[in-house]
């Protein structure tokens, strides 16, 4: 557990706020209850320094990304826990690096601004599940930066090394199969719930809601896959589907069968099975990080066998991307978040 030691900062000072604790008791707490670095992680210089060191692995690419969560744009206090938080903000940077291919995440950098206002229990929540997340994947908590803010934000940059060459989104060929993990809509519809504010909640409802506030990546399934099978290109679907199709098809077609693209029972009881809902959640909803991959239609049976959860939802071709329903073509067109 994050707060296992002996001395706490907050405890001692009795601080019941971001503004009575001050930069630096933040700081000196972050350090006080971090990650342990493991001896793969080869640590030379530790939080605390102007920046920290490691000795990197000479046959090993190394990958960064970074992501950010702002109060009352990716979360809501009145939706989500610290805990919640905290969980998503490294669950959504592991999924970018699982998007790369044979993968390991190892140095998290977290720079937070803050309320004055914002209860230390709020922080020490968050910095629990922060550090529970990391753990979970073998990372370790290697920096940041702290600063007053008018809304909460966390900024997470993770290093990560790529055993294998990294997996970019271009390399699909023409005839490429067009593979998806998971199921997708069910992100989009929690956040619909949960934006209703409703007082009573059915169990399907909770579950929506759960796929959008507890996402989880396919770090897992990525190293699987990629160890085994040649993937030509891959991206997550932390955008949407719509978009990692997008992403996915730079200079080239597919044809995408709708009916093959997953869904869950409690998507379709929540749209009374309704085929427009479904698959306006399906296509624009986002931050559900499943992988949205390409592979050699050869090595389909070699997939199923390995990942038989995955499904194919259509294939590379030279042309224009078209999304068919029972055969007939459909006119689709992005309807999504879109931040500015």
């Amino acid at each position: 557990m994050f707060f296992k030691l002996k001395y706490s900062i907050i405890s001692s000072m009795k601080a019941k706020t971001i503004k009575e604790l001050g930069e630096f008791g933040l700081i000196d707490f972050i350090k006080k209850h971090n990650t342990k670095p493991k001896s793969y992680h080869n640590v030379y210089l530790d939080i605390g320094d102007d920046c920290f060191s490691f000795n990197p692995h000479t046959k090993s690419k190394y990958i960064v990304t970074t992501d950010i969560l702002i109060e009352n744009v990716h979360f809501k206090r009145q939706w989500a826990t610290a805990k919640q938080i905290g969980q998503k903000a490294i669950e959504v940077n592991v999924s970018d690096i699982a998007s790369m291919g044979n993968t390991k995440p190892l140095y998290a950098f977290i720079s937070l601004g803050m309320p004055k206002n914002t209860p230390t229990k709020f922080i020490k929540e968050l910095f629990n599940s922060i550090k529970s997340t990391c753990n979970k994947y073998g990372v370790h908590l290697s920096g940041g930066d702290t600063v007053g803010a008018k809304d909460i934000t966390i900024s997470v940059t993770l290093m990560g090394i790529c055993y294998d060459k990294p997996i970019s989104r271009t390399g699909a060929k023409n005839g490429d199969l067009i593979f998806v993990t998971g199921t997708f809509g069910d992100s989009c519809a929690g956040l619909e719930i949960l934006s209703k504010d409703k007082k009573s909640l059915k169990n399907y409802e909770k579950e929506l809601i759960k796929k959008h506030l507890v996402p989880q990546a396919r770090l897992k399934e990525a190293n699987l896959i990629s160890q085994n099978i040649k993937i030509t290109s891959m991206t997550d679907s932390s955008d949407g589907l719509f978009k990692s199709i997008e992403l996915l098809t730079e200079n080239k077609g597919a044809v995408i069968n709708m009916e093959n693209i997953p869904l869950s029972k409690n998507l379709i009881k929540y749209t009374n099975n309704n085929f427009d809902k479904i698959y306006s959640y399906a296509l624009f909803g986002g931050e559900e990080f499943e992988l949205v991959f390409t592979i050699n239609k050869k090595d389909e049976n070699k997939l199923k066998k390995f990942l038989p959860g995955a499904t194919c939802i259509g294939t590379i071709n030279n042309g224009k991307v078209t999304y068919l329903q029972n055969g007939k073509t459909k006119n689709v067109k992005y309807n999504g978040y879109k931040h500015f």
